[in-house]
């Protein structure tokens, strides 16, 4: 997502709320879009229902995939 002049990820704390994250995009790769900085291997990403997700906002994560774009 985009927040004004950065790029953002929403991110999900360990007591399950949703936080927001200020990413550094690099290249796509192989169908992925390469994060430089902003983000811990550990971290989690909301990867769907990102329309209804608000910062702040308790949710049930669930284990995803993310899949390399079709060329």
């Amino acid at each position: 997502m985009s927040d004004q002049a950065s790029k953002i990820v929403f991110a999900v704390a360990e007591d399950g709320t949703v936080g927001v994250k200020k990413t550094e995009l690099g290249p796509i790769v192989d169908g992925l879009r390469v994060v430089r900085s902003g983000l811990a291997p550990n971290d989690r990403i909301v990867i769907e229902g990102l329309a209804r997700a608000r910062p702040g906002q308790e949710i049930e994560a669930e284990d995803g995939t993310i899949k390399a774009a079709a060329k």
